[in-house]
This record gives C-alpha cells, structure tokens and sequence, in this order.
C-alpha cells in the first residue's frame, strides 16, 4: 500500500504544479504533496533497513535428539566441532530420531549461533529459540506488507541439552577414546575386566547409573570439564 500512496503523493504533486492557476495555492498544495511524498519515502525505507512498523517477537520449540554414538553404547554422545576462523561456533551432530540411520549435521549460519549446557535427567533436547519481526498491528501490515518481511527471521539461537548420562566430545576426541581407555598393563586390564563385568550388571538394575558412570570416566579421560 506504501507504493501506492507513494505514486498517489508523487502524481498528485505534478497534477497540482500544473493545473491550479493560482500560485498561493499552488504552491501550498505542491509542497504538502511533495512532503507527503518524502514521508512515504522515508517510511518505506525505515520499514526496509529498520523495520519501522515492527516487533519483535520469540519462540521456543523442544524436541528430543537421539546420540550420534553406536546403538551398543549405553551412554549418549552428541559429537560437536568448532568452524570458522574465529572458532566461535560449532557444528552439532546428533541423531533425530532412535532408528536413524544417518546422524544430523546441524550447521550454524549468519542468524543462528548455537551451545550445549548440562542438565538434570537422562534426555537430551535441541532448544530452538527463534525471534522475528512482525507487524506491530494490521495498520502497518497493511501499509508495509508489500514488502513480504513479516515473520523475518532475526535471529535464532540452539541449546543443546545434556543431561549426566551423555557425553558431548569433539569427532577427534571420540576417535582417541578407544586408546585412551585400553589398559596398558595386566593388572589395568584385569581391573578394566572387573569395573566393565560390575557395569555391565549395574547397567541391568539401574542403566542411568552405569551410562552416567561410564560419562564421568569419559570426561576424566578426555579432560572435559
């Protein structure tokens, strides 16, 4: 609607310069017209670069995600590697549903920045936190909607849940974990038999116990804090 109020002001500028005879009144009708106009301007470049005529508005969306690590293992593992330059963002990889058969790269972007934080219980969830601009009431919708910018994503932001039972580690980190949990001796190989025979039937009577055990000596192996 702005572009038509914008060509209305601009016509009816020129009409009034050249048809109203007398020069008091052409004039005076002239210059309203011609600030009308500029006013039209100036607020559809506003709603363009500042969203003028807009809010902002946030949503939170939680959905279970499922570990990247094998079926076997009886802990989770969302599997994470830092990008860019600056290192300061992560791709995510986890599993988003139990019978995938491929994991999910979550990639970060212009808009999306991302982070994973410890929590209680034995699920692990993707939050996604989305703020947009929308019309702050139907008037400036239906002034400015030409522009097809209502529900425009600003940005978005992913935590990703981790509860005690999980472990997150960099691919690198989960390559070496095999090595660095074998035992280098017979004594550390029988004692490596007897904690794994004493997980194994924790794992029976309590699974969230032994995955939350084997995590700890993940993450004292591995150095994660």
């Amino acid at each position: 609607m702005i572009i038509i109020i914008l060509a209305l002001f601009a016509v009816l500028a020129f009409w009034s310069n050249m048809t109203i005879k007398t020069a008091v009144v052409r004039y005076a009708t002239t210059s309203l017209m011609f600030i009308g106009l500029m006013i039209s301007v100036v607020a559809m470049v506003a709603n363009m670069h500042d969203h003028f005529g807009m809010k902002t508005v946030t949503t939170t969306t939680k959905t279970q995600i499922y570990s990247a690590g094998s079926a076997q293992q009886t802990f989770g593992v969302l599997l994470y590697q830092s990008v860019g330059t600056a290192g300061k963002e992560n791709v995510y990889i986890y599993k988003a549903t139990p019978t995938a058969a491929k994991t999910t790269l979550a990639k970060p972007d212009l808009k999306t920045t991302s982070s994973h934080v410890a929590v209680s219980g034995n699920r692990a969830y993707k939050v996604v936190q989305r703020t947009r601009y929308v019309y702050r009431n139907n008037g400036y919708k239906f002034l400015f909607g030409w522009a097809d910018n209502n529900q425009q994503l600003k940005h978005r932001h992913v935590t990703y849940q981790v509860p005690a039972t999980w472990v997150a580690m960099t691919p690198d980190q989960a390559k070496s974990l095999s090595a660095k949990l074998a035992p280098k001796t017979p004594e550390a190989q029988a004692s490596a038999a007897a904690q794994q025979a004493q997980l194994s039937a924790l794992a029976k009577s309590d699974p969230d116990k032994a995955a939350a055990l084997q995590v700890a000596q993940i993450k004292k192996v591995l150095a994660i804090q």
